[in-house]
């Protein structure tokens, strides 16, 4: 983008024929968008704005070109494909139409003119390209530091469930202890059972059998927990990981993306 706007003079074939025209040629825009513009500043200084096949103001005001009123045509063409446009601005005064033969005078004043809407332009295209840039570095710099705080919440879940494979490896070694020191009570009961039968002797072992599986069925759930804890830490660590890697490549997005603002600031800057 350049800082400064060059108006070029030539001519362009509207529907009503050639004409000699202030030509301008802008980047990173489309005919939709150009012709726009001149609809919406020529609407405020005309009579009447049509915009058919081409933009057409009858009766604008250009004080600064003609004493009387104006009709201002503008046409944006633009190849397809292509990132360049070029509009076309003829204005016809009471003495023709303005070109390079006119009074110098009148025609500085309509290049001016010119010069002046599409300045304006660029500047508000400039204005929107930038407003784009740093909506997009937000959102890009939102997702960096979502993926910050989901490694953060990964990490604590990492060290609760670590910490809950380290409670379960502990029950287990309360539940060891206190299955080994039953063993010896069920077989001294058993011998008791054996030498005095007895409903009373038979239902102490009963509960001694009862205690003895809710042991091992604490065990059992113990070591599941310990089991399903580690692996819980440990596909969290992967996780982890590629989050880690993620946020590597974002970084380099938000960087690049800081850049492309940096440039877009300059751009609007030097517009003048």
């Amino acid at each position: 983008m350049q800082a400064q706007t060059n108006v070029g003079s030539g001519s362009f074939g509207f529907s009503d024929g050639v004409h000699p025209t202030f030509s301008v040629v802008l980047e990173g825009t489309d005919a939709k968008t150009v012709e726009g513009f001149w609809r919406d500043e020529l609407k405020r200084i005309s009579k009447d704005v049509s915009s058919k096949k081409e933009i057409i103001a009858s009766g604008a005001l250009l004080p600064q070109v003609a004493p009387d009123t104006v009709r201002v045509l503008v046409k944006a063409e633009q190849r397809k494909g292509s990132p360049m446009l070029t509009a076309h601005v003829a204005i016809y005064t009471r003495n023709g139409w303005v070109g390079p033969d006119s009074d110098p005078k009148v025609y500085d004043a309509g290049e001016r003119y010119v010069s002046e809407r599409t300045t304006a332009l660029r500047r508000q295209l400039a204005h929107e390209a930038l407003d784009a840039g740093n909506k997009q570095l937000a959102r890009l710099q939102n997702e960096l530091s979502g993926l910050s705080r989901e490694q953060e919440r990964m990490e604590g879940q990492i060290k609760k469930s670590n910490d809950r494979a380290a409670d379960a490896a502990e029950d287990q070694e309360h539940a060891r202890k206190e299955i080994a020191d039953m063993e010896p009570r069920i077989v001294e009961q058993r011998a008791i059972n054996a030498s005095s039968p007895s409903a009373e002797n038979d239902k102490a072992l009963a509960e001694l059998m009862k205690q003895q599986a809710r042991l091992n069925e604490r065990l059992r759930k113990a070591q599941d927990e310990e089991r399903n804890m580690k692996k819980r830490a440990e596909d969290l660590g992967w996780e982890v990981k590629k989050n880690v890697e993620d946020q590597g490549r974002k970084t380099s997005e938000v960087a690049a993306q800081e850049a492309v603002v940096k440039e877009l600031r300059a751009k609007l800057e030097a517009i003048h």
